[in-house]
């Protein structure tokens, strides 16, 4: 796990290994900076080698000090300035770092101008560079042929787990004011890298029940409550989606249910997070080509990025009721597998017709939405690899988000834009709910083919939201995972965490607006006594 602490002195005088100077195009170079490089850093400028476009670097050497290396990363133009640039730029020096495998990286983050805070730099420096640190290395083993260790017999000695990179030291120069919004930062980017590592784990590895006692680990470790729903008490419960998608698995399927409560805030409507904990899926009888299914182990990273959030939320001790629900199986082609036409019934005794049995991920949600009115939900927001359409029209830069109340899609919109992790509204126009309605059942699970594909997906989910509950349904099947670089800085190839920043600033301001109307309300009534 990657360190991180804030320092307010010079950074020159620092014993470290790289020294990352990050830069907006056109901001002036420390001097302090420039004469640890021997006047290097300000011939890189004057020359143009480095503009501090984004990502740019330029790796120098002098007079140093304490410090081995100065690195300056840039931020891009100022012009647009943003916290993501910054994440990005961060990102770009730790991974610099690694390659040089340096132990102690330094950070200055850009001076703080117009709308951007010192403090809230800082912290985005500082979630980059843990961001960008992540690796899933834990299943790779040491050759030890490589080193000519052999037994008596001479055969080859047997392999042994790859010893653990050693934790990347990253200081921070900033205020001292900055101390709790880098502290937060730091946080929030070890519970995505959690939920990331439990997206990366394979399928024959992070089954149901293996994603269950790692969320209960994880409720143990951060404080919050988890319970964990098997198979019988989801008969009991009239789960049928659940049940019916999992018939085809040797593996039985999980409910995960997470509840953090702070003190004074045990009862009450609460913020309920759904998301799809597939922890592989074949696409049951209408199976998946096999070309990249291997991939298909990265369909439980929505409930991944749940499991990330409540851990986060829970660390914060955020003052605000949140619940995590998680619906978990695998999606097989068994011999009691679900059947195309088959008709399930869901958590409520709504009836669902089975076109495709991959749309299998809207038929456990399905059950979960259900089960969340038994939290009084002040709103309701799920994250699902959902719909291959939402990857046509989006790509990987945005997740879709489908709403039926226009303030809470606007907050998701805010927490998305604060995070970098960004969202696109699609419409839930009445309409579009005749995509799903269906023939034999009330409902069915698949929509026109290719037409409006994502939007079906929402449509199907919104029948089973509790009624007047404020939701929010966010598709992310282009944005949980990566099969490339996606060339942000901070993410690689694998599961991304995606949702788990998005989820914890959407909490926070949820808890900040909760605070501050109790506070309005306080003033009122001493006003009212005087």
């Amino acid at each position: 796990m990657t360190s991180i602490q804030v320092k307010s002195g010079k950074p020159t005088h620092e014993a470290l290994d790289v020294l990352a100077v990050l830069l907006f195009e056109g901001d002036a170079l420390d001097a302090s900076i420039d004469r640890a490089t021997g006047g290097a850093a300000a011939r890189a400028v004057e020359l143009g080698d480095f503009k501090g476009k984004l990502r740019q670097t330029a790796l120098l050497y002098g007079d140093l000090g304490r410090a081995k290396r100065v690195l300056l990363v840039g931020c891009g133009p100022r012009k647009g300035q943003s916290l993501e640039r910054v994440r990005r730029a961060a990102g770009t020096a730790a991974s610099e770092a690694r390659r040089l495998e340096a132990r102690a990286l330094g950070l200055v983050p850009p001076p703080a101008q117009g709308d951007l805070a010192p403090a809230g730099v800082a912290a985005a420096a500082a979630e980059g560079a843990a961001l960008a640190d992540y690796a899933f290395d834990r299943l790779k083993t040491e050759d030890p042929r490589a080193k000519g260790e052999a037994q008596a017999d001479g055969s080859p000695a047997a392999r042994a787990p790859k010893k653990a990179r050693p934790p990347l030291a990253v200081t921070v120069f900033a205020e001292r004011g900055a101390q709790e919004a880098v502290a937060t930062a730091a946080l929030v980017a070890e519970a995505t890298n959690h939920a990331r590592d439990l997206g990366n784990e394979p399928g024959n590895r992070m089954t149901p029940r293996a994603l269950a006692a790692a969320a209960q680990a994880l409720g143990r470790a951060s404080g919050f409550k988890v319970k964990v729903h098997d198979e019988q008490a989801l008969r009991r419960l009239g789960m049928g989606g659940l049940l019916g998608v999992a018939r085809g698995s040797a593996e039985p399927p999980r409910l995960i249910e997470m509840e953090w409560a702070p003190p004074g805030h045990a009862r009450g409507p609460a913020l309920v997070l759904v998301g799809k904990g597939l922890t592989f899926d074949s696409g049951g009888i209408s199976i998946k080509p096999a070309d990249k299914m291997w991939e298909m182990k990265f369909d439980k990273c929505g409930g991944c990025a749940v499991i990330g959030a409540m851990a986060a939320i829970a660390r914060a001790r955020l003052p605000l009721r949140v619940v995590g629900l998680v619906p978990s199986t695998e999606n097989m082609p068994g011999g009691r597998a679900v059947k195309p036409g088959d008709v399930l019934t869901a958590y409520g005794g709504r009836t669902i017709e089975v076109l495709n049995t991959d749309a299998e991920g809207r038929l456990i949600l399905a059950d979960a939405l259900g089960y969340a009115a038994r939290f009084e939900p002040a709103a309701i927001v799920d994250l699902a690899t959902l719909t291959g359409a939402v990857i046509v029209a989006l790509g990987d830069g945005r997740a879709a988000v489908m709403a039926t109340d226009d303030p809470l899609r606007a907050a998701v919109e805010r927490a998305g834009e604060a995070t970098g992790e960004l969202v696109w509204p699609l419409p839930l126009d009445e309409g579009y709910g005749e995509h799903v309605k269906g023939e034999v059942a009330d409902v069915k699970n698949l929509g026109r083919g290719r037409e409006a594909g994502t939007i079906a997906g929402g449509w199907f989910l919104r029948n089973f939201v509790p009624q007047g509950v404020p939701w929010a349904h966010l598709d992310i099947a282009g944005t949980a995972w990566a099969s490339s670089d996606p060339g942000k800085g901070y993410l690689g190839k694998g599961a991304t965490g995606w949702g788990v920043r998005l989820l914890f600033e959407l909490a926070r301001a949820r808890a900040g607006e909760a605070g501050s109307s109790a506070k309005k309300k306080s003033a009122k009534k001493k006003g009212a006594k005087k």
